[in-house]
């Protein structure tokens, strides 16, 4: 898992209009990935304008992520007009800088990416692009949550960490056999990232898969 846990923290320069990509970073990434990137950035506030370069499994994030509610079960056409028609009324992308990229295998990568919005609010998040059928497409969102572990319990072969506070708290889940499910216990302040699970559920609710979690000091 020390993979994960690899930051960059290098010159930026500009690549484009409304974005900016880590020099050293820029240079890793295949031209074909890159690519796509840069054309998935460049429609995004047009979910539609970017749909072949999303898988079926992206799609069914970002809609649980906007809807909230695990028993929806629209088809995946369906959830992209939902996405679409959100979409139109919220904040539009201003810009974005890419400053991480790791290449985890032959068919996937993942980027880190800081997405600036036109109120000016910022937020970081992971992403995670397969290659299919020889076409790199986006597959998963990965979120970064702060907060305290409320709760810890094992569920089979998974354990799930609860983070937030009294207020607001999210689900995690990772496997039993990982580090992060030994490592961290309750009352532990965290910094977790993961992505919304839609292939699985537990009990209908809905979750986030860890990808990686460190504890703040």
């Amino acid at each position: 898992m020390s993979v994960w846990k690899q930051w960059f923290h290098k010159r930026k320069q500009s690549d484009s209009i409304g974005t900016m990509v880590t020099k050293e970073i820029v240079s890793e990434i295949p031209v074909e990935i890159l690519d796509v990137i840069r054309r998935f950035f460049g429609t995004y506030n047009n979910f539609r304008g970017a749909r072949s370069l999303q898988t079926d499994t992206f799609i069914r994030e970002v809609f649980y992520a906007t809807k909230q509610d695990a028993r929806d079960q629209r088809t995946v056409e369906e959830m992209e007009t939902y996405i679409q028609q959100k979409n139109m009324q919220r904040l539009r992308l201003k810009s974005y800088e890419v400053d991480e990229f790791l290449m985890l295998s032959g068919n996937i990568c993942m980027i880190g990416v800081t997405r600036e919005f036109s109120n000016q609010h910022r937020n970081r998040v992971l992403y995670f692009m397969n290659k299919e059928e020889g076409t790199w497409r986006f597959h998963h969102i990965a979120r970064s949550h702060h907060g305290v572990v409320l709760d810890k319990f094992q569920v089979k072969e998974q354990v799930g960490f609860v983070v937030g506070n009294e207020k607001a708290a999210l689900l995690f889940m990772t496997h039993a056999q990982s580090s992060d499910a030994s490592t961290f216990i309750t009352g532990d302040y965290v910094h977790v990232e993961g992505y919304l699970e839609v292939e699985q559920q537990v009990s209908g609710q809905l979750y986030y898969r860890i990808v990686r979690m460190n504890r703040v000091h």
